[in-house]
């Protein structure tokens, strides 16, 4: 049974990283590259650690490296701080979450997202003691990356459709109160599409607290096997892809490929998925990051395969696989 939700709007502090993290003490950091050749000469980590992979095995040779240091940043991306996230929780560390693009949510989220053989499994409650926000830094990175933040927010438009769809056809429990809460996370996201789109340090908090709102909402179910009401298949076909693939990919506009692939599972209304968002300037459309046809059709068809393999149930893939000539017209959509 997860803790109760410990991060709240207070946790949060909008300042430079490099002021923050030289009065830290002493502190162990996980970050990749960029941003870690920007800043190698502005931060001074008692070990710092350049993380490519996620690896479990790998994670816990690192552990038993920075066993005795009280603090454990991660700077960078989902990446650096799920690594981060991963080893504070197994040495008792205190964490801090430095984010340098908010393309996604794991810098709010307390779980780390770790791979077994490729698969992904969340491990742990590990809640950041503070997240630091610094704009300048997170509009240094490629505005694409940062509009990609999207991505965990709208996804919750299609977790909302599959937690209907389990009450509808499993009998499932649903909180009509929760629907709610998530729906007005939604209309915020569209009231704050301007600064989104122009990485505006509003657009940049809005998406924070967006971001901090849903996974508060989505906790009490982690301990349910569920991720309603933020999370649906359009993150299966995230997790599908790469394990599809091998490669690495921005996970927010991904999730805004499988947005489409969810509403075409249930029937609702894809080209508006679409319109909507190509109006946050996404990038979504599997030609945007490089995927062929075969690795699409690969990916859909592995996607019922994938929540086995992670021990997580959605009814909708139960229940429907597309044939062969609707994945064709899907992925004709997205050349559009």
């Amino acid at each position: 049974m997860p803790a109760d939700w410990q991060l709240s709007e207070k946790d949060l502090t909008f300042e430079p990283v490099d002021s923050f993290l030289n009065r830290a003490g002493e502190y162990a950091l996980f970050t990749v590259d960029p941003p870690w050749n920007a800043y190698s000469k502005r931060l001074h980590p008692a070990q710092h650690f350049l993380i490519h992979e996620t690896d479990k095995d790998l994670l816990d040779q690192l552990a038993l490296r920075v066993k005795g240091v009280k603090t454990v940043a991660g700077f960078g991306g989902g990446r650096a701080i799920d690594a981060a996230k991963y080893v504070s929780l197994q040495t008792g560390a205190e964490f801090l979450s430095i984010p340098s693009i908010i393309g996604a949510d794991a810098y709010i989220t307390p779980v780390a997202a770790i791979r077994t053989e490729g698969i992904v499994t969340y491990v742990g409650n590990k809640f950041a003691s503070k997240v630091v926000i610094d704009s300048e830094l997170i509009r240094s990175a490629p505005v694409r990356l940062n509009r990609a933040g999207v991505g965990d927010i709208y996804s919750t438009k299609i977790s909302l459709l599959d937690w209907k769809y389990a009450r509808d056809h499993a009998g499932a429990k649903y909180d009509p109160r929760i629907v709610e809460e998530a729906e007005d996370v939604l209309s915020q996201l569209f009231a704050s599409k301007k600064d989104i789109f122009e990485v505006t340090d509003e657009g940049i908090r809005s998406l924070a607290r967006m971001h901090l709102r849903l996974n508060a909402l989505q906790w009490p179910y982690i301990a349910e096997g569920r991720t309603w009401p933020q999370e649906g298949v359009e993150h299966v076909f995230f997790y599908s892809l790469e394990k599809v693939t091998g490669r690495t990919f921005a996970h927010g506009e991904v999730l805004g490929t499988g947005c489409v692939v969810g509403a075409y599972f249930h029937d609702s209304n894809e080209e508006l998925v679409m319109k909507e968002l190509d109006s946050f300037g996404l990038k979504f459309r599997p030609a945007d990051y490089g995927i062929s046809f075969d690795e699409f059709a690969s990916t859909i068809n592995h996607m019922k395969e994938i929540t086995e393999a992670m021990h997580s149930r959605y009814e909708i893939l139960d229940d429907r696989r597309l044939a062969d000539s609707q994945v064709k017209e899907l992925w004709d959509l997205l050349a559009h």
